[in-house]
């Protein structure tokens, strides 16, 4: 005996009464606004769900928005610290451009008080030699420069010329064991012979008078004797005068009034003959 109703009506029954109830339902809820505290309670009860079910997206965007920012950052970083170098750099630069034109206002006021004919030089090289002290310049006999004729900084005397080449010279310091030079105290006029011992802060004045009238801090500059130095160029200033007791000679101490070991601008007096 076949059933009454088949699976088929049953189901399409079910359909039908599924699509009538829900459309009875949302007219009665857009006129008489009857399942909004349903609406509410579920859209509060589902809240955690959704929060739950969104949090992988947003720790996602977080995590690239954090990763993008602190690649921006690293690399503001870096452009910083390049920054920082260069002006560090460029403020480095800057002294030394600074420190030049000092030394080359001090050699133009040494041009000022001396009447010669005065080559600005470079000094390329100082000797590493502890026994010989010698600079190398970057003039050569092209410039005029000749052998013999006195260098200058804007302090006082460097030496002389002792070798001349095409485009360099060099020069003997006044400090080398080998040089010797005649020399006057600026107060009292007394005479001596300045001789290198070796060291490029100190000069030595010996077989002076036991009565020689030289204290600490008398200026001691160029005689004029013999002919290779004007008088008058500041060379050295002392600083002690050794007696010793029964001893019929004096030594006496004294510093360089050029900075040998800091120069990097010198001035060749060009206006002397020099010798060959």
């Amino acid at each position: 005996m076949r059933p009454l109703f088949s699976r088929t009506s049953v189901a399409i029954v079910r359909f039908v009464i599924a699509v009538t109830f829900s459309v009875a339902t949302m007219v009665v809820d857009v006129r008489f606004e009857a399942l909004s505290f349903v609406r509410q309670a579920l859209k509060t009860s589902l809240w955690p769900i959704e929060k739950l079910a969104s949090a992988p997206q947003e720790f996602s965007r977080s995590f690239a928005q954090w990763l993008s920012f602190r690649v921006s950052l690293v690399g503001r970083l870096e452009s910083l610290s390049l920054d920082n170098e260069r002006l560090k750099t460029e403020q480095l630069k800057l002294q030394t451009l600074r420190a030049e034109n000092a030394e080359l206002r001090r050699l133009l006021s040494v041009k000022e008080r001396f009447s010669e004919q005065l080559l600005q030089a470079e000094i390329n090289r100082l000797s590493n030699d502890p026994f010989i002290h010698r600079a190398t310049i970057n003039r050569g006999f092209l410039a005029s420069v000749k052998k013999g004729q006195p260098v200058l900084s804007a302090d006082g005397l460097v030496g002389q010329v002792v070798a001349v080449y095409p485009h360099a010279s060099e020069v003997l310091l006044v400090t080398d064991s080998t040089h010797q030079l005649p020399v006057q105290v600026t107060r009292t006029r007394d005479r001596a012979i300045a001789i290198g011992v070796g060291l490029l802060n100190r000069l030595e004045l010996r077989n002076l008078p036991d009565t020689v009238d030289m204290v600490s801090g008398d200026l001691l500059e160029t005689s004029g004797l013999g002919g290779r130095f004007q008088s008058g160029i500041p060379v050295a200033r002392v600083i002690d005068v050794i007696r010793s007791p029964g001893q019929p000679f004096a030594r006496v101490m004294a510093v360089p009034i050029a900075q040998l070991s800091r120069l990097s601008l010198v001035m060749v007096d060009v206006s002397t003959e020099g010798s060959r």
